[in-house]
């Protein structure tokens, strides 16, 4: 009998001895893992708000200069022009230069759930933007590609970079930088007769060239494409945003209770 209670104790305390280690180990590892997920969300943290900050920067800049040369088509000389445009070039270049790369850190750094896990890859396919997509318009389920997701910052920086490109802004700014030419002057002469030729109340004024309005036109169509492009951007911005705002919700220690919820 006496056996009987020592094996029922050693079987008892060998039980208790393996319980205490599995939850042991369980609990070890569960922090090991909490902490883990802590640390890559505040690495995706700190990478999404670089590449957030330096798409903002590359989208400001490009749509600063593209305002400060459609704004001088009629007032710069010159010398003035041509510096502008080259501040262009220059926002244009960088831009291009970095957009690839912006692309993939927005799908891998800024689109993440709830958790802070990566979404699923997604190829954007930036062909069927040149006749789905209307710049003119905000980027939603009616405008653009059907499979496209425009809850994802990179389906709307790609949309962006498509709609910085149809918009020309420095191929029109040179073309309609030539000044109207005044109609020919009228020399005097008395062996000459005058026809009066009765001009339509919606002709230009006189002095202007019959295509000045035509041109008016062209340049506030140039402004009103750039607005569409920093609206778009600030959509970006919008989007980005929230993003960072849900990476630096996952940063956040859990609660104990939390933490046991989660085995």
């Amino acid at each position: 009998m006496a056996d009987d209670g020592i094996k029922g104790r050693f079987i008892g305390f060998l039980f208790t001895s393996v319980l205490a280690g599995l939850v042991t180990t369980t609990f070890t590892y569960k922090s090991w893992r909490e902490q883990t997920r802590l640390d890559l969300a505040k690495t995706r943290l700190a990478e999404a708000t670089k590449t957030f900050d330096r798409a903002s920067q590359l989208m400001s800049g490009r749509v600063f200069y593209s305002y400060r040369v459609s704004h001088a088509i009629d007032v710069d000389d010159d010398a003035a022009f041509a510096a502008k445009l080259d501040k262009l070039d220059k926002a244009v270049e960088d831009w291009n230069l970095a957009y690839a790369d912006l692309l993939q850190d927005f799908q891998f750094a800024l689109e993440i759930d709830d958790s802070g896990r990566v979404l699923p890859y997604h190829e954007i396919r930036t062909a069927d933007f040149d006749e789905k997509v209307r710049c003119e318009h905000a980027f939603d389920d009616d405008n653009g590609p059907k499979y496209a997701d425009w809850s994802r910052p990179s389906w709307l920086l790609a949309a962006l970079h498509h709609c910085f490109i149809v918009a020309r802004v420095k191929s029109i700014a040179q073309s309609l930088r030539g000044k109207p030419t005044p109609p020919p002057a009228v020399t005097a002469n008395k062996d000459v007769k005058i026809v009066e030729t009765k001009i339509s109340d919606k002709t230009t004024p006189a002095g202007a060239s019959p295509n000045a309005e035509e041109r008016r036109k062209k340049v506030a169509a140039l402004e009103s494409s750039i607005d569409d492009l920093k609206t778009h951007a600030e959509e970006i911005r919008v989007a980005g945003k929230r993003a960072i705002e849900r990476l630096r919700n996952a940063t956040e220690t859990r609660g104990y209770l939390e933490f046991l919820r989660s085995w």
